[in-house]
């Protein structure tokens, strides 16, 4: 389950509470909840809406893979 959604169940919280108490709209709240990727700002709004800690954000907010880019060998098979 999603820790965001988690959290804020536990506080017996909907997701429209959880956006009042961050300031966020709760369309931004159930996308976050969907696992969808968020700004820095609305990750602090949210965890401390929680009372989570910033230190913890990697445990509620996975970090996003970084894309590779291809060197250059392999752009000159691809040629």
């Amino acid at each position: 389950m999603n820790r965001i959604r988690a959290a804020r169940q536990a506080l017996g919280w909907t997701q429209d509470e959880l956006a009042e108490k961050a300031g966020i709209s709760p369309r931004t709240i159930h996308a976050v909840e969907q696992g969808r990727p968020c700004r820095q700002a609305t990750k602090r709004c949210i965890l401390s809406a929680l009372g989570v800690p910033w230190e913890l954000r990697d445990e509620y907010f996975p970090r996003a893979l970084a894309k590779r880019l291809p060197s250059a060998s392999e752009e000159a098979k691809r040629a």
